[in-house]
């Protein structure tokens, strides 16, 4: 697209050039240009150099989901064409990635639920409502798994510190200080769990800068002894990358090839480091 203007004057200068894209081709290429363009934003956004969180996932994959829907209209035919091949590709990845890229979203302090009451009705229409509770219970699931995980662990613990009948402690007073510490945990920590996502969800949102360079894994630090069982989500869900390709390799159709050339460069290069070395 920016070298259009050129086309035509190299059509004067080269006689054995002639077939010159038409006004028709510029035009599809420039609707194929401002459709794809989105793809590579987000390339940018989710490769491995910007080391992006999950809770970003969420906002830009509806983005997409919903631009591939609007493409369907399109009245070019090869938008059309491509679009469907797109089309069955994205729901496969959405029916396995969407829930846990909705949990993520609701992680990050400065949404919560917002983000996902704000997109469920552009992309489910009047299922909405019942798409933004799915994403809730997912939290709560996890909320319920996580705690359970903790009390086994702690019950373990309480188990280790007793002492058996053929055993001598040799500080009891320390023991004894243990076990406390382990009943009151057992006596607080289902409570505390219970209402802790709801006391997060109904806690003011963070105010959101403009600089965008929000650090959310350091907020959940921070914020660990508040949400102690959130703060444990928030430290495996948001590590988990958007896919398993690499970014250099998104737009890469051909695969890794290994030339003659390229091989023989190789082992040249070898010897060369071989005479070297000897």
């Amino acid at each position: 697209m920016i070298y259009k203007d050129v086309f035509p004057c190299l059509k004067h200068r080269e006689p054995l050039y002639k077939e010159v894209p038409s006004e028709s081709d510029w035009a599809k290429t420039k609707e194929l240009v401002d459709k794809l363009a989105m793809f590579y934003d987000v390339t940018i956004l989710f490769s491995g150099t910007k080391n992006p969180t999950a809770n970003l996932y969420f906002k830009n994959i509806c983005a997409i989901r919903l631009a591939i829907y609007d493409w369907l209209s399109s009245e070019q035919e090869e938008v059309q064409a491509m679009t469907l091949h797109m089309q069955t590709k994205f729901e496969k990845y959405w029916d396995t990635m969407h829930g846990l890229m909705g949990v993520a979203s609701i992680l990050d302090p400065r949404f919560k639920m917002k983000k996902i009451e704000f997109l469920c009705p552009l992309i489910y229409s009047n299922n909405a409502a019942q798409e933004i509770r799915k994403y809730k219970d997912i939290l709560y699931d996890l909320v319920k798994e996580y705690q359970s995980r903790s009390l086994q662990s702690q019950h373990v613990q309480s188990e280790s510190l007793i002492p058996t009948s053929s055993s001598r402690p040799s500080m009891p007073k320390l023991d004894l200080v243990k076990q406390l510490d382990v009943f009151v945990s057992h006596s607080t920590t289902h409570g505390h769990v219970k209402f802790e996502l709801d006391h997060y969800l109904e806690e003011s949102l963070l105010p959101k800068n403009d600089d965008d360079d929000f650090d959310i894994l350091c907020w959940w630090k921070s914020n660990g002894i508040k949400y102690p069982t959130l703060h444990d989500i928030a430290r495996d869900i948001l590590a988990i990358p958007v896919s398993t390709v690499a970014s250099e390799s998104f737009f890469s159709t051909s695969g890794r090839i290994i030339s003659p050339h390229r091989s023989r460069l190789h082992s040249k290069t070898v010897e060369a480091l071989m005479c070297a070395r000897d």
